[in-house]
């Protein structure tokens, strides 16, 4: 028997483009799709999708999710001003409380909004892995390296502490994985980079970086090491190893193809990206370049929200736009970017990203009653242009419902909310002690 049945569908599977099955039903059991297509039977669980779309749950490739607490504290700065002047002194405060209360609150926002797996870079991981696992989405999570100053000790960096820990409990496999990451080439010198690789080497985890999300930070680079960012690593050995890099807005040609050639990732985040006036990265040629380019949203203090359906169709209007020319991101293309690129960024490739036999059931469900859902022509179109991430009914992970019409499953929501409005606020705002 069955785990749960699925029923009467218009199926997105993601496996090929333009595929869409309609009255599709999926067969879940031990936490995979066993089947698809127009079999029945018995199951413990039947969840009736008649006219409702179904599709592969997002990958948030790139997410700083326990900055949810200052959503909204540091708007309209450029990102120097916003990370020196305003993030940096707010982050030197939270603690573990606060960090965990903001990964609970933004974790319930990805469930609402259909995501099912994030990578994840900040601070007091191994607690947030924990509630994670509790709350039962998937998350790779990582503490990034930063060596500034003459007094940095490699073995005291509470990064590195964490990240050994990490690496020890979780590794590069199962629902939770450990990531190893390095800030950025501008806070931390090449010997650092090289330790952390050495990580990526034994234990076979992905590396987490930002890379050319600035105009100044990319030039910089180039006037101080006689190279861009990306050739830095790779000339560092980093991108020996699978590399997912977040914002790429500045790559250059040459860039884009020492990635590709590097199978390195890139997590195009557009709506902070714009936000902080970083400028516009070229998808599409990154794309044609062959790099496999996935999306995240960054944090909340620099987007304001977690929805992955918002930076899918920002995404390919953006390409559209940047290129003149409606073809460059078509919207198939647009969606694969947020399941099946982003299972591949994440290491997970064969795992999840599409709904096929042998996968994870990591599926969500959009209502389309609402009237900005109707007509649908195309469902690929509308789950790229029209689907807003309020009109996600259903998410799923490892065919465990952890959202459904308005109800967490696993999470509750007023505490979360609760705990960031009366612990982590006073921190931000430094009015606790």
């Amino acid at each position: 028997m069955l785990d749960t049945l699925i029923k009467n569908a218009v199926l997105l599977p993601m496996t090929a483009p333009g595929e869409v099955i309609y009255g599709a039903n999926v067969g879940i059991k031990d936490g995979k799709t066993v089947f698809i297509g127009r079999d029945e039977a018995e199951a413990a669980s039947v969840i009736d999708a008649a006219g409702r779309l179904v599709m592969p749950g997002l990958i948030n490739a790139h997410a700083h999710t326990a900055m949810c607490v200052m959503r909204g504290y540091a708007d309209d700065y450029s990102l120097k001003a916003w990370l020196y002047d305003k993030v940096f002194p707010v982050e030197a405060r939270l603690d573990e409380r606060a960090i965990v209360a903001g990964a609970e609150l933004g974790i319930a926002e990805m469930l609402r909004f259909g995501t099912t797996s994030f990578s994840d870079m900040y601070f007091c991981q191994p607690a947030v892995a924990k509630a994670a696992e509790r709350i039962g989405i998937k998350a790779n999570l990582c503490n990034a390296v930063l060596a500034l100053g003459d007094s940095y000790v490699f073995e005291k960096d509470r990064a590195v502490i964490e990240t050994e820990e990490l690496l020890k409990e979780y590794g590069a496999k199962g629902p939770i994985r450990a990531d190893v990451s390095i800030h950025a080439e501008y806070t931390s010198p090449p010997e650092i980079w090289r330790r952390v690789h050495a990580w990526a080497k034994e234990t076979g985890v992905v590396t987490h970086i930002h890379l050319s999300e600035t105009k100044s930070e990319h030039e910089e680079c180039i006037a101080r090491r006689g190279m861009t960012p990306a050739a830095a690593f790779a000339a560092n050995g980093v991108m020996d190893t699978p590399v997912l890099f977040a914002h790429g807005v500045w790559l250059s040609g040459d860039d884009m193809r020492l990635i590709a050639e590097s199978s390195a990732s890139v997590a195009h985040c557009p709506v902070s990206n714009l936000k902080l006036g970083s400028g516009v990265a070229d998808v599409h040629a990154m794309i044609e370049n062959g790099v496999n380019v996935c999306l995240g949203t960054d944090g909340v203090c620099s987007n304001n929200s977690l929805d992955l359906f918002e930076e899918i169709k920002l995404a390919a209007l953006l390409a559209k736009g940047k290129n003149l020319d409606p073809t460059a991101l078509p919207a198939y293309e647009a969606l694969k970017m947020a399941t099946v690129n982003g299972a591949k960024a994440q290491g997970r490739e064969g795992e999840t990203g599409v709904i096929a036999p042998g996968y994870d059931a990591d599926i969500i469900m959009i209502n389309t009653d609402a009237p900005h859902l109707r007509p649908i022509y195309d469902p690929i179109s509308a789950a790229a242009y029209s689907v807003q991430g309020a009109d996600v009914a259903m998410t799923m992970v490892m065919g465990r419902v952890l959202y459904k019409d308005g109800e967490w499953l696993t999470l509750d929501v007023e505490k979360a909310v609760r705990e960031v409005e009366e612990y982590a606020v006073p921190i931000v705002k430094g009015n606790r002690n």
